[in-house]
């Protein structure tokens, strides 16, 4: 027997340890070919979470539609027919499936970009990264959890880095790099985020930025079909509690049920597990079936405690409801927008390589854009300082000006001006001024909220039920049941349901056999 080749063992023993080269030895790293990477990974990622979200708006779509279908046979009111599009139609279930891939999709990509900043900046992929796509699997599997469906959050977690990470590869190797000017790209993107830095520094409110998108048509376009096509979405991230109503099963050896709540249908039955649109499951013993089972004697719902004691132990998508909180309120969306940002930073440093009045035009087109809300919070604080000018604002005609008063100072309007307001043609004026009308719970303004009731824009609509049943007067309550039974939104039709609880609380115990 031949002994081994000695050169042959110490090429073997020197192997490079790089599994796969992102550029050629020596190479600059190209700082545009990693956005694209990271873009087109992470439109991976949204995808993936759009068909997960797919997954779970179908789902409940099938459990709200046994959930009406029992509500109507029980005598109460359905807040949705089961058969109804918002339910069964495609395209809402996809818009609120989208939801999900521009929440958990986003932060998961971001997580997945992280995890890859060493590979990129080394110019290779190596056996250590495995370590890194592990933990980003186990990250995005936790980011997107649910109890309600585990083995649909686990599969798209392991999926997501992968996801990632095939795209993300295969920009990164293909074609030479590109030099940039840092210390330009670093001007161009410090030009356009200027604008929103000067809006933070004038400090306008949560509301001012919420209602300067009515004023938009391509803002108002979108918030209208956010709130039209994500009903489902928020059906699944929502806790027990939240629900406009929701169907109890309680078993039989349960002689009192306590306070009913609003919107809540009770049903005993001796076998409680076999009401497959029950919310909660109650019993006195265990009854085969995740339960809430009670071992003393009170009332079932004792001080609420079905709700409020007993609602974590069916919340399962709660973790999946404060990862998507993390991404839209501690700080992932807004890298998320300074990413996009220094991306067209990026782009516009290269356009001014080559063309100075381009890219100089691009520029003041895009801080004109920032010119109304400037102006509106630079009249907000001068109102602020000087309180006496408030007359002069309502009387100018000036709609920048009335809206000021009617969000800053709404204690200042007569009940002429609020009647007045609520007939703007501004949506955000009519909205601040119908808050007031219903902070100040005045019969004598029920008839100019009829008229807000049949307004273009669901979120006056919305405002108008809630104020309604602050007045909480007989009108109040003939006008709430008209919206819930002929309103065409049904996320209008379930504020008019909660205004009605305010009046004239719904809710029921039956008997059934099932």
């Amino acid at each position: 027997m031949k002994d081994a080749d000695p050169s042959r063992s110490r090429r073997l023993w020197s192997l490079p340890v790089a599994i796969m080269s992102l550029r050629p030895d020596g190479a600059p790293r190209d700082i545009g070919k990693w956005y694209r990477a990271s873009f087109l990974g992470s439109a991976c990622c949204i995808f993936l979470y759009t068909v997960y979200g797919l997954i779970f708006v179908r789902h409940h779509a099938f459990k709200l539609s046994g959930e009406m279908d029992l509500l109507l046979r029980s005598g109460m009111t359905p807040l949705i027919t089961p058969l109804d599009p918002h339910l069964q139609a495609f395209g809402h279930q996809v818009g609120s499936a989208l939801f999900f891939g521009l929440t958990l999709g986003v932060l998961n990509a971001l997580v997945c970009m992280v995890m890859t900043l060493p590979a990129w900046n080394r110019g290779r992929v190596e056996r250590k990264d495995l370590l890194l796509f592990l933990v980003s699997a186990l990250t995005c599997t936790f980011l997107g959890l649910s109890r309600e469906l585990p083995a649909v959050s686990i599969i798209c977690g392991v999926l997501c880095p992968l996801v990632f990470a095939l795209p993300w590869t295969g920009v990164l190797k293909r074609g030479p790099a590109i030099e940039r000017s840092l210390l330009r790209w670093a001007i161009c993107t410090g030009i356009l985020c200027a604008p929103f830095i000067l809006l933070v520094f004038m400090r306008p409110s949560f509301l001012m930025v919420r209602d300067s998108m009515l004023g938009m048509p391509v803002a108002r376009a979108l918030s209208g079909f956010y709130y039209s096509h994500t009903l489902l979405a928020a059906d699944v991230i929502k806790p027990p509690a939240a629900r406009p109503q929701s169907v109890i099963a309680v078993s039989r050896d349960i002689d009192r049920i306590g306070p009913l709540p609003h919107g809540t249908l009770w049903v005993r039955t001796p076998a409680p597990c076999s009401v497959k649109a029950a919310t909660f499951v109650v019993s006195r013993q265990p009854v085969g079936c995740t339960s809430i089972i009670l071992r003393d004697r009170l009332p079932a719902n004792a001080g609420g405690r079905i709700f409020k004691a007993y609602g974590k132990v069916f919340d399962r998508n709660a973790q999946m409801r404060l990862a998507i909180g993390i991404f839209l309120f501690s700080g992932p969306l807004i890298i998320a927008l300074f990413l996009l940002i220094s991306w067209l930073g990026l782009g516009l440093e290269r356009l001014s390589r080559h063309s100075i009045a381009s890219s100089s035009a691009i520029i003041a087109a895009y801080v004109v854009l920032f010119v109304p809300a400037w102006n509106t919070a630079f009249l907000d604080i001068q109102l602020r300082a000087h309180p006496e000018r408030i007359r002069a604002y309502l009387d100018s005609g000036v709609e920048n000006k009335q809206y000021l008063v009617a969000s800053t100072f709404p204690g200042s309007l007569s009940l002429r001006d609020i009647e007045r307001m609520m007939r703007s043609e501004s949506a955000r004026i009519r909205i601040n001024t119908i808050i007031e009308a219903g902070q100040r719970r005045d019969p004598a303004l029920t008839n100019a909220m009829e008229r807000s009731l049949k307004d273009p824009q669901l979120n006056v609509r919305t405002k108008a039920c809630w104020s309604l049943g602050r007045i909480g007067s007989d009108r109040a309550l003939l006008l709430l049941d008209k919206v819930v039974r002929d309103d065409q939104s049904w996320y209008v039709r379930e504020y008019a349901y909660s205004a009605l609880g305010m009046i004239r609380p719904e809710a029921k115990v039956i008997r059934a056999d099932f």
